[in-house]
């Protein structure tokens, strides 16, 4: 979505507007301990328009979240007027994630803080056990207007769509999803989607331009609204994925406590108890 990160920086750091939305969770830091696993694979990626070659290489999203603004694959753009679908990428992991208390997903984005809003750009997330059929996160987005080519867009506006926490120039936090908001989709109820064994992870570039809407209705608001965030892009041109990582928060204080004895699966997931104690799942100040 950038041209040149520095100077969009430099002009985003003087809007310092608060922030005033009802969706205010913390973002999950890329060094917590709740942190159990990342992606290490993916499948299917379907880029849009308007990305160079340079940010069209999956394998920057791997592992873990680095908070570096150029280690991003980018999902592309697509124009108000294309009847092409949008931009996606699916990531798999070494073992299912499972639903526990708390947040069970984190994505990071690279949106850049701007005092309490952000420039970033936003996605739809979805889940599958078997990688055909899946689940998406309901969603709400009230921005009110376009915030343009390289506006911001206040965070706590945004609930249930990736990409509205910062990830960039020091600061590093991922959008927290917690599977149990899934309980109600029609998939998961039907057993084709098993949220105690998800094994793909897939993120959809959200268009700003306003022709894609949210699902306010199911949260009580009168209408759905459409998306806004960061357009038109080129370049790294949509949602840009920096890292997708596996949380577990079930144990007490918020601690993953992923040793052999407990409900993980996978070995290779059995070593957070080695991480330092003094780390945390932080919020990320907006």
């Amino acid at each position: 979505m950038r041209v040149s990160f520095l100077a969009v920086f430099l002009v985003l750091t003087m809007a310092m507007t608060a922030a005033a939305g009802p969706y205010d969770e913390p973002g999950i830091a890329a060094d917590s301990p709740t942190i159990i696993g990342w992606a290490t694979g993916y499948l299917n990626y379907l880029p849009a328009d308007n990305v160079d070659a340079q940010w069209q290489d999956p394998q920057k999203a791997l592992g873990p979240a680095t908070g570096n603004p150029n280690d991003v694959v980018a999902l592309g753009e697509r124009d108000v007027t294309s009847t092409e679908p949008p931009g996606e990428i699916t990531f798999t992991f070494d073992a299912e994630l499972r639903d526990r208390a708390g947040a069970d997903l984190v994505i990071f984005e690279n949106g850049f803080p701007a005092g309490d809003l952000l420039f970033g750009e936003l996605g739809f997330v979805e889940v599958s056990t078997d990688g055909e059929n899946w689940a998406r996160f309901l969603c709400v987005s009230l921005t009110a207007e376009p915030v343009g080519a390289y506006g911001t867009l206040d965070p706590t506006d945004i609930h249930n769509l990736a990409g509205k926490h910062p990830n960039a120039y020091g600061q590093s936090f991922g959008t927290p999803f917690d599977l149990a908001d899934l309980a109600d989709d029609p998939a998961v109820q039907s057993g084709a989607v098993d949220l105690q064994n998800i094994r793909y992870v897939k993120i959809v570039d959200a268009p700003g331009g306003g022709n894609y809407f949210d699902d306010a209705v199911s949260f009580g608001y009168a209408a759905n609204h459409p998306i806004y965030d960061a357009y038109p892009t080129t370049g790294s041109a949509g949602f840009d994925v920096e890292a997708v990582g596996v949380v577990d928060e079930s144990a007490t204080g918020g601690q993953a406590d992923d040793d052999t004895s407990d409900d993980d699966a996978g070995s290779s997931w059995n070593d957070d108890d080695q991480s330092s104690a003094s780390g945390t799942t932080a919020g990320c100040g907006v």
